[in-house]
């Protein structure tokens, strides 16, 4: 497991700080320019180090761009992981594995509507097969994540119970008044939320990134 907590799309060096207070080990920094919640890799290095002197985990989070790209930055920031979020292939993985030898979380984008285990399994299996841990959010669109939209938690739990061994991470639209529901249902021991933790979209709070990792860590 990369991390217990992930607050994703952090902006400030303020923003790390809440995180470190409540607990949280791992911060999501945004790279696709379109979103939000980008932050420009010379702003995310002075994240970076406010999140190495409180023991917090890099994750960047990138949406097609290129190996060269994701070498480039990850060097310059000083990311420990790697999540990649868009429509990258197998071979893409291969090619920014060797150009930054860095662990890969893949994004593996659901339904919200109806959902079964062999849907899962299907669109999963292919990542975790080369050696990726996967990351389940609702498929936002072209908004590539951030959508507050949940997935069917009792399909998850189906799903990981058939795979004890894969690491994985839930996402989609936690919030501090259902993730510690979410985790209960659907058995995930790692979570990750943009939106959950913001009041309003796009502007982390102190108050709901605290109340969020107090109930995913309880």
């Amino acid at each position: 497991m990369l991390f217990h907590a992930k607050i994703c799309g952090v902006r400030f060096k303020s923003d790390i700080e809440a995180v470190g207070q409540a607990g949280g080990d791992a911060i999501g920094l945004n790279f696709f320019p379109p979103s939000i919640r980008y932050v420009r890799p010379d702003e995310a290095s002075a994240l970076s180090e406010v999140a190495r002197r409180l023991e917090i985990k890099c994750v960047g989070v990138f949406v097609n761009e290129s190996a060269e790209s994701i070498a480039q930055i990850s060097q310059q920031v000083g990311l420990d992981v790697i999540q990649l979020h868009g429509d990258e292939t197998l071979d893409d993985l291969k090619l920014i594995r060797e150009a930054t030898r860095l662990p890969v979380l893949r994004a593996i984008k659901l339904p919200t509507g109806p959902l079964d285990a062999e849907t899962i399994e299907s669109k999963t299996q292919p990542w975790i097969s080369a050696g990726c841990d996967v990351l389940l959010d609702a498929d936002a669109g072209a908004a590539h994540g951030g959508s507050g939209k949940t997935l069917d938690w009792d399909s998850v739990r189906q799903w990981a119970e058939r795979s004890p061994e894969v690491n994985w991470t839930l996402a989609g639209g936690l919030t501090p008044e259902n993730v510690a529901v979410a985790m209960q249902v659907s058995g995930a021991k790692s979570v990750d939320t943009a939106s959950g933790a913001e009041q309003p979209k796009g502007t982390k709070s102190r108050e709901r990134i605290a109340e969020f990792l107090n109930a995913a860590l309880k």
